[in-house]
């Protein structure tokens, strides 16, 4: 084997890292804090009923985009997608729904049955839909079969008519909207991020679900992190599980290795896929400051300061009912807030998904549900729980008996279906996963983040690289993938090897 390299951190972008220096040449091994492989990207089982924390799309499911590559080259191209046709849903104060579809056509069509008198916008919007979807993102290159790059080259005109919304919201994209109505549903289905969401982050979602190359794999995300796991263990990789790390080991101003309670390992290179925060503050004790994310880790806004994903309150339901009837995900909007974490959170907003299309969620006749709520008050759970951990069980039965009721008034049956319930706080996700104040994904994609360039290594420090959601803004597994194969192939070069990605 070649050089030794050790990887903080078993989710997708440190399976990614390992598996390409793996099939490269290098002598590989992660070391996780759980027992499972895909950080947050799992899902969980309980009472029959799997439910699902991370993936709603992925782009790059379909071979319509070069991104599927990675994912054929990682292993799991093989699953199988579901491709949306509706991505969600929109309940309006009248009764009608708001419909995002993923086909422009439809989507268009949609926009003018609500605004009548909004056809700019509408064509506006399936304009740059169908640009996005002929458009793609060539993470491997080498991969492009012969004329595709001149393909890609063409389309960078259409390209460049979509720069400017990257720095433009969903705000400024609805803001010529005439039809009450129209900017209702809007509003409804993007809720507070429609003031910082790019519309170009919209228009690619989209583009890319309607070339059928971001869907959702059956089994869900743990049964897509175990196919990255597998791949990995088969080329001779090595992961240890409840495997905490204290330290990087560091000499002479070069990463050496790694300790924690199981000991110590050394090895050429360190790579971390964990945390960001806690790998620049508390592993290297923040001897090594980032230079590009400091600002951000002060979490006080400022110049160069970019928002960090907010942690989540994310109820989890089995419903002893089908309903399949329902769209499989949906936005409802309450009249009054709701009030949650002691008074000190209002919530109107509440999206549903519902499992119903994917058969390993529950049993036969059952469904799987979730619903995601946003809190920035992740100090009130975590300091709820080391204080009085009766307390904490019961405020968090307690949030889930008012999401639920919120949730029956929409759907009517939906609490009587009820038979497992299962709530997971702020302090969950710390616990699971060591993110920053809980943080679910990184950096939100914000028109001042999109396209920011993050270093993923540290000056003065040698042979040690980042990977991961906090060096990438705007969160989503394919960066994972990316960095992943980028870092394999500057290691590679570094040692005067040929890249191989399969």
């Amino acid at each position: 084997m070649g050089k030794r390299v050790l990887v903080i951190g078993a989710g997708i972008a440190g399976l990614s890292a390992a598996g390409y220096l793996q099939r490269n040449g290098f002598d590989t091994e992660i070391f996780e804090l759980h027992d499972k492989a895909g950080g947050l990207c799992t899902s969980w089982t309980r009472d029959g009923y799997s439910f699902d924390g991370c993936v709603h799309w992925l782009m790059g499911s379909g071979p319509a985009s070069n991104l599927h590559e990675l994912w054929k080259e990682l292993g799991a191209a093989d699953l199988r997608y579901v491709e949306w046709d509706v991505y969600t849903s929109a309940r309006l104060s009248d009764g009608d729904t708001f419909n995002l579809y993923t086909d422009p056509d439809r989507l268009e069509a949609e926009i003018l049955r609500l605004g009548p008198a909004d056809g700019a916008v509408a064509r506006l919007v399936a304009a740059n839909v169908r640009r996005t979807s002929r458009l793609d993102m060539p993470a491997a290159l080498d991969k492009l079969k012969p004329g595709a790059a001149l393909a890609l080259a063409a389309r960078l005109p259409s390209a460049l008519l979509l720069a400017p919304w990257i720095k433009k919201s969903v705000a400024d994209l609805v803001r010529p909207v005439k039809s009450a109505r129209l900017r209702e549903g809007f509003e409804r289905l993007f809720g507070d991020a429609m003031d910082e969401l790019p519309a170009a982050a919209l228009f690619m979602m989209l583009g890319f679900m309607a070339k059928k190359s971001s869907g959702y794999p059956i089994g869900g995300s743990l049964a897509f992190a175990r196919a990255l796991e597998a791949d990995y263990l088969s080329r001779g990789g090595k992961i240890r599980y409840k495997s905490r790390v204290d330290e990087i080991l560091v000499e002479g101003g070069r990463a050496v290795g790694l300790r924690g309670a199981w000991g110590s390992e050394t090895a050429d290179y360190v790579v971390s896929a964990a945390d960001g925060y806690d790998t620049v503050k508390r592993l290297l004790g923040g001897r090594y400051p980032h230079p590009d994310l400091e600002a951000s880790f002060a979490d006080q806004g400022g110049p160069g300061a970019m928002k960090r994903y907010p942690s989540l309150i994310y109820l989890s339901l089995g419903l002893a009912a089908d309903f399949s009837a329902q769209p499989h995900s949906q936005v409802f909007t309450l009249d009054e807030p709701l009030a949650l974490e002691g008074g000190a959170l209002g919530v109107k907003r509440f999206p549903l998904r519902l499992y119903h299309f994917d058969p390993t969620s529950a049993p036969a006749g059952k469904t799987a549900a979730t619903v995601m709520v946003e809190t920035g008050n992740d100090a009130y759970w975590t300091g709820l729980k080391a204080k009085d951990p009766a307390a904490y069980a019961a405020e968090k039965a307690e949030t889930a008996r008012k999401l639920i009721g919120a949730l029956d008034r929409f759907v009517p049956g939906l609490a009587a279906a009820v038979e497992t319930v299962d709530l997971a706080t702020p302090a969950t996700f710390i616990r699971y996963t060591n993110n920053w104040r809980g943080s679910y994904e990184g950096w939100l994609p914000t028109g001042g983040a999109m396209g920011k360039k993050i270093a993923r290594t540290l000056p003065g420090l040698a042979n040690f690289h980042m990977v991961g959601q906090w060096t990438n803004a705007g969160g989503g597994l394919p960066p994972c993938a990316i960095e992943g194969r980028r870092l394999a192939k500057r290691l590679c070069k570094a040692e005067g090897r040929r890249f191989r990605p399969d």
